[in-house]
This record gives C-alpha cells, structure tokens and sequence, in this order.
C-alpha cells in the first residue's frame, strides 16, 4: 500500500508493465519533471508561472499526481489474492491519498486564481510591435516604453478618466530608467494626421487631456476606430495622441483604477514613503476602509492603501503639479520595496486587487521584466512636463 500511494505504478511494473509505467510518470516522473524545470527557472520564476500554457500544465500534473495515486491503490487493493482484507485496506489507502492531496489541490485552486487574472488582466494586441510608433522618433526601437494610467473609477464613481498619465521608459540594452509624468490638464492634445481624433479634432482636443478615455469609451462610432485586438480602445486613442504630440513611440499601457491601486497596495503589505513635508488628506473616496488623517508626514510614513491612495490624490496645499511628483515617488517606493516573486505567495489576495481593476498590453514577461527593473529601486530621472514652479 505504502508504495501504491508514493510510488504509483511500481509495484506493477512486472504484471502490467503498460499500467506500471504510466502510473509512474503521471505520479512521479510528470511532477518531479515540472519541479526540476521549476528550480531551473527560479531566476524568472513570476514570468515563467504567469504563462497561461505553463499555468494549465501545473493543473493537469497535480490532477494527474492525484488520480494516479487512487487508480495505484485501487488496483493494489482488488489485485490482492485474498479480497477479505479488501475494505480496510481500501478506505486506509484512500484516506492517505485524500491527506497527500490537500496542498496539491490548495494549489490547483490557486493556480486557477492566477490563470483567471492572466486572462482577463493582459491583453492581446494581436502584434508584437509596439502599439503606437512615432515617425519622428529615431531612438523608438532603443526602450520600451509604457503608458502608465491611474483612473479615477471606483465606487460610486462613473466615467474613468486618466487623472495619472506617467511614461515609464527603459533602455533595453542598459536598463537606465525614467519616468515621466504627463499633466491631466494638458490642452490641446493633438493627433497624428489622417487619424479619427485628428479628423474629428483638427485644431486639437477640446478638452483636458484626461477627457480623452472617457470621451472615446462613450463614442462607440470613435471607439471602433480604435479596436487593437483586445486593448482598450480609449487607451490606444489616448496614447496615438500622446506619442504624436511628445514625438516618442509607445510599446504598452497599464490601467489600474482607484479602487484596484488600494487594494493592490493592501494586497502586497504597504508601502513606506518618505515624505519630506506634512501633507494635509484630501476627502475619503468610496471603498476607503478606514478615516484618514488629518496629515501624513514628515519622514518615514507607512502607508497601507487608504492613505497611500490619499497620498497620490492630495492637492491640499499645493497642485497637480507636485501631485504629479507624489505619484512617481510613491511607483518607486512601492518598486524597490516588492519583490514580484514574493508576490506569488500572496497572489489569492493579489489576484482579488487586480481582477477587474487593472488592464495592460504587456505580455507576462514584460510586466514581471518592467516590475524587476522598478525593484531595484534605480530611477535614473524623474520629471514632470510642469510649467516652472515656486
């Protein structure tokens, strides 16, 4: 019995050798195959197990890893000669079986958490170029570069717009980084020639550049003209007219709305900021779980979601300018302090934060690449698009 459970098949091998050998490489040569590719992956581990096709691989292995240790004590139970010691010997096989399956099956069911955000989190422009090239960038193919997007969305709230717009570029071959953040009150933003936006909106957009989402999510006739595989139409729009009115190619966007970066924040234990000034809070939005502060800071403030979003929003005592400025060094802070694959052990409550509140166009392995260069922490610059401030 003890070698039906630990070693399925083995016991097999001499009357039924077909039996035997299938038993063991579903029970033992699958699993321990997919351990040993584990380890030798462990360097890019969050990358390799956020593939969709690796995520279904781990779920018919532990589904085989079970059932191959039931069918091995079934049949070394009824393959006994004497059948009267049948029973027993069944219900004791089976209940060690059933022990040995709970972790795999806790894991199954995380895995399954982890292949439902995959799926609805990263979508799939149907290219492999970048989603928006500029004509007059000749350094495009030299970085990657990301649109990150904070929506104002949540409960109680309709109409996301794009209150947070910071481009994050990376040097491919050096990793050098910077980040740059775009105002949501930026005028007449303007579109490449022979576009839609720019037909409809030939002297520029009319309103604020963090109106364009909004304005193309609610215009399906404008939103069809933006259809990229499975991206966000208002979000292609939105980077069409930042890429042409900065000159600069843009791979990917991020889009996460109030509610997911508060969650999110929750999710990965906090964040500490150094805040150089005392901050007065701006009002509590929908979905806070508990009263802010009258202040934050100065110094070191552990922050978990609610006052982290508070944070990033305040405008209290200065503008969006220094807002802006907040929100690249809460990204940094938040960067260098999670590591993506300690994220992996706390993705049930990951998973929660960022399904349904976080969309980009980045594969897998660049969201977790994008996410290991943040984490070291370097940035090399950090600016603002501001007008000159006191």
């Amino acid at each position: 019995m003890t070698a039906a459970v630990f070693v399925p098949g083995a016991t097999l091998l001499r009357r039924r050798p077909v039996s035997g050998v299938a038993l063991l490489l579903a029970g033992v040569l699958a699993p321990l195959f997919i351990a040993v590719v584990l380890w030798s992956r462990r360097e890019d581990l969050a990358a390799f197990v956020l593939d969709q096709t690796v995520l279904r691989v781990l779920v018919g292995v532990g589904v085989a890893l079970i059932l191959s240790r039931l069918i091995a004590v079934f049949v070394a139970v009824f393959d006994q000669p004497r059948r009267r010691s049948s029973g027993p010997s069944l219900v004791i096989g089976v209940i060690v079986v059933v022990l040995l399956a709970v972790p795999v099956v806790y894991g199954m069911v995380r895995i399954r958490q982890v292949d439902s955000v995959v799926g609805t989190v990263f979508a799939d422009s149907g290219s492999s170029e970048p989603i928006v090239v500029s004509a007059e960038d000749e350094s495009g193919s030299e970085f990657h570069t990301v649109l990150l997007l904070g929506g104002d969305e949540g409960p109680g709230r309709f109409g996301l717009r794009t209150d947070s717009m910071i481009l994050v570029m990376v040097h491919r071959k050096s990793g050098r980084t910077a980040m740059i953040s775009i105002p949501r009150n930026l005028q007449r933003l303007q579109f490449p020639p022979g576009s839609e936006m720019a037909s409809r909106y030939p002297q520029g957009f009319d309103d604020l550049a963090n109106a364009v989402y909004p304005r193309v999510y609610n215009d399906k006739s404008l939103a069809v003209k933006y259809l990229r595989g499975d991206l966000e139409p208002p979000a292609v729009a939105l980077m069409e007219g930042i890429s042409y009115s900065l000159g600069i190619t843009i791979d990917d966007y991020a889009l996460v709305n109030m509610q997911g970066f508060l969650d999110l924040i929750d999710a990965v234990g906090g964040v500490v900021v150094d805040v150089p000034k005392q901050l007065p809070m701006p009002g509590n939005v929908p979905g806070a779980k508990h009263p802010l502060p009258n202040f934050v800071g100065p110094g070191l403030v552990s922050m978990d979601g609610t006052v982290a979003l508070a944070y990033v929003r305040s405008r209290s005592a200065d503008s969006d300018y220094q807002r802006m400025q907040r929100q690249r060094d809460l990204l940094t802070a938040l960067a260098a302090q999670v590591d993506p694959s300690k994220v992996l052990g706390q993705f049930g409550d990951v998973a929660a934060a960022l399904k349904g509140t976080l969309r980009t166009s980045m594969t897998t392995s660049e969201a977790v690449d994008l996410a290991q260069r943040l984490q070291s922490g370097v940035i090399d610059e950090s600016l603002g698009l501001v007008p000159p401030l006191p």
